[in-house]
């Protein structure tokens, strides 16, 4: 998969709101692939082969599940697709792919598609997982993400809108024919996630927004080729390789050492807790950048690699079960059976979760956490509630009621 240096899709975010980072990446070599980054580039490869093949009924499509499994996509035996991720990813991400086809009528598609903003913006290009259109003659953008982590809403998706301002503006004739005559955008996120329902997430919107976004990155890609682009910290330097060095985290962690957070008023507490929760995340990647260096062979003063600390584990499963068999020892005494939880059994049987076992559950909070307004639950407003989850945490018992 192609990827611009300047601005593509995964960059796009990043570059609008911090043109200064292209300047800043540049000097940062690039780190290995993740293994959760490889995993997901499994999985879009499983996911390009089923659209390739395009199954016509449940059988089908089944039976081509069924040769995903042990499939390595080219990487090697150590990514093989294991049939509990043919079920827990593909299967979900397929499905959900087929839901969106049928209620927007999308008859005609490319899969990974290179487009290109070079019209506009030189360098600029992106690779969009599915580029689709109906008869509605809307533009669907669709995003494979499978990652269990953040969830990736496609409001306002920045990433899935450049993929769509680069097909409209795409100077190839067959692009061109593909989105003549657009009525709107539709951006859809398919992100299959352990223990969660909600697996299609769409955003509707039109060539207005487009038009926006296309002029943000303009101005964006003019001021970072710059020596003096600004910099800015925010949640678009989650993916940033520079941040490890940006003066903007520097300043930031600066300031933050200057306050107590005893004496913060409320307005303060919430400016804090912005602050903390960007350098929360760039602390992550400091420590990953000195872990790396030192197993590189580097020096990193004041810092060492030690072994993790060990953990028992029988030499040969077999060979220890054979001899409790010999010495007659008790099933009890060697065993704990334990019931699997709600989430292990929907994946472990499906069916029989959707159709019986799903009556038998409840959904039972552990406790108060802090998220930011924007997350999607209602907030906790009796107060009696709250009184009651302090004294707990403060006795380790409740009221006993």
């Amino acid at each position: 998969m192609e990827h611009s240096a300047i601005m593509g899709g995964s960059t796009a975010a990043r570059r609008i709101n911090c043109p200064g980072s292209y300047n800043l990446e540049a000097t940062v070599e690039k780190p290995p692939d993740s293994p959760f980054g490889l995993q997901g580039t499994v999985f879009h490869a499983a996911m390009e082969l089923m659209l390739v093949a395009d199954p016509d009924d449940v059988l089908e499509t089944a039976s081509h599940m069924n040769v995903l499994i042990g499939q390595d996509m080219g990487f090697g035996p150590d990514w093989a697709i294991t049939e509990e991720q043919v079920n827990a990813k593909i299967i979900p991400a397929w499905k959900a792919w087929i839901e969106a086809k049928e209620k927007y009528g999308i008859d005609d598609w490319f899969i990974e598609q290179r487009v290109s903003l070079e019209k506009v913006i030189p360098g600029a290009y992106g690779t969009v997982d599915i580029l689709g259109i109906g008869k509605d003659k809307w533009l669907n953008v669709v995003d494979w993400k499978f990652g269990d982590g953040v969830v990736v809403p496609a409001e306002h998706n920045t990433q899935l809108g450049f993929y769509a301002a680069c097909a409209l503006y795409d100077e190839d004739d067959e692009i061109k024919e593909f989105c003549a005559d657009v009525q709107g955008v539709r951006l859809i996120i398919i992100q299959p996630r352990v223990g969660s329902d909600h697996v299609l997430d769409v955003w509707e919107t039109d060539e207005g927004w487009i038009e926006k976004l296309v002029d943000l990155a303009a101005e964006a890609a003019d001021a970072a080729v710059k020596p003096d682009a600004p910099i800015k910290a925010g949640d678009h330097c989650r993916w940033c390789r520079a941040k490890v060095i940006c003066p903007a985290y520097q300043e930031m962690g600066s300031t933050a050492l200057g306050k107590e957070p005893k004496s913060m008023s409320a307005i303060e507490l919430g400016t804090a807790m912005n602050t903390a929760r960007l350098l929360k995340a760039w602390i992550a990647d400091v420590y990953a950048l000195a872990q790396l260096e030192l197993e590189s062979g580097a020096n990193v003063p004041g810092w060492k690699l030690v072994e993790k600390r060990p953990r028992r584990i029988w030499t040969d499963e077999d060979d220890v079960i054979k001899l409790l068999k010999r010495r007659k020892v008790k099933v009890s005494e060697s065993y704990r059976r334990v019931l699997l939880s709600p989430a292990q059994m929907q994946k472990s049987i499906p069916a029989m979760y959707s159709k019986v076992l799903d009556k038998l559950v409840e959904s039972k909070s552990s406790g108060l956490t802090l998220v930011e307004d924007s997350d999607k639950r209602a907030a906790v407003q009796d107060q009696f509630a709250l009184l009651a989850a302090a004294q707990v945490k403060a006795t380790g018992k409740g009221n006993g009621k």
